[in-house]
């Protein structure tokens, strides 16, 4: 669920692989709880779409390195999700659902698309 956004510590900033999503000027959002790379639960509670080489787009939270990290570096060609997915597509689908507002929503329907 999402919680009034106070002033945080950091905050993840757009970049090739990284892209802050839903209202994250306004309000917090914890996602799974966790890191979607690494698991630290020290997280920045604001929703991205970030990439993952071996899964393609992922809606989530991030710690501050691995956003840092995933801003720098979004796909490439020997990526396993650039040769397995539709990686616009999934790009495109993410944006979409949490535009929508409803980012609790949009990350169970990754979930979905998955299995």
């Amino acid at each position: 669920m999402s919680q009034p956004l106070g002033r945080l510590a950091s905050v993840h900033r757009n970049g090739p692989g990284l892209k802050v999503l839903g209202t994250a000027g306004s309000e917090r959002w914890y996602g799974p709880g966790y890191c979607g790379i690494c698991g630290d639960t020290e997280v920045v509670p604001v929703a991205v779409r970030y990439w993952d080489p071996d899964d393609g787009w992922r809606l989530g939270v991030l710690c501050v390195g691995c956003g840092d990290e995933c801003r720098s570096r979004g796909p490439k060609r020997g990526d396993y999700a650039c040769r397995t997915t539709d990686t616009a597509e999934q790009k495109t689908r993410l944006d979409v659902l949490a535009e929508m507002g409803d980012l609790d929503g949009a990350y169970a329907d990754q979930a979905d698309a998955e299995g």
